[in-house]
């Protein structure tokens, strides 16, 4: 009975492993490219990858998808990869590569635009406490106009799992001998006053919701 034997496999060799799945390219054509160049203002189409606003960004080595690559995932339509990730809540805002982009794309904008999407999708985000954190910080602004460092740390500590998972890494310690460090300075305030313009700030979020709804 005559056998037949795998090429790969004769000599000792492994058989080859079945290629992985490789990600399709523009499967959804230009809608996500249209939907934030149009919403966000910005013209993503124009960056051409040189990399600068990666090279300018103070936290790039903290972001899975870094700022250049953020651009080229919009174009390539990817969304689900860009809210699933930690770059859009890692991001400081600073402007630093928007600043830098030879063809003055607003690369913050752009990031800022995803985390308002992404903070109302059902897409579940990779690093929840970051999207956590983001959202309890915009409550607690909505509530009383201004940023009252324990209020929020109070409002995000109650969230859903957010405190079990502090208490289980050993996060929550340190966090709380730094606020004790910075209560003692005087850098922490127990209250803060509601701001005069808490009206408008409100209408503002209101605007804003319903535009990204």
């Amino acid at each position: 009975m005559e056998h037949h034997h795998h090429p790969e496999a004769s000599a000792g060799q492994p058989a080859r492993q079945p290629a992985k799945e490789r990600k399709r390219i523009g499967d959804r054509g230009d809608f996500f490219l249209n939907r934030i160049q149009g919403e966000a203002g910005v013209n993503i189409s124009a960056c051409y990858q040189c990399e600068r606003c990666t090279n300018a960004c103070p936290v790039s080595h903290y972001m899975d998808i870094k700022p250049h690559q953020v651009m080229r995932y919009i174009q390539l339509g990817w969304r689900e990869e860009l809210l699933k990730s930690a770059t859009i809540w890692v991001c400081l805002s600073c402007e630093m590569c928007t600043t830098y982009c030879p063809n003055e794309v607003d690369v913050a904008e752009t990031i800022n635009h995803l985390r308002n999407i992404a903070a109302q999708s059902s897409v579940a985000p990779e690093y929840e406490s970051l999207a956590v954190f983001h959202q309890t910080f915009l409550d607690v602004l909505r509530t009383s106009g201004r940023v009252n460092e324990i209020r929020l740390m109070s409002a995000y500590y109650s969230k859903l799992n957010i405190l079990k998972e502090k208490m289980k890494d050993g996060s929550l310690k340190d966090e709380i001998l730094v606020g004790m460090s910075l209560l003692r300075k005087g850098r922490l305030k127990l209250l803060t006053p509601r701001s005069r313009a808490i009206k408008e700030l409100q209408k503002a979020h209101h605007r804003i919701s319903g535009e990204m709804d």
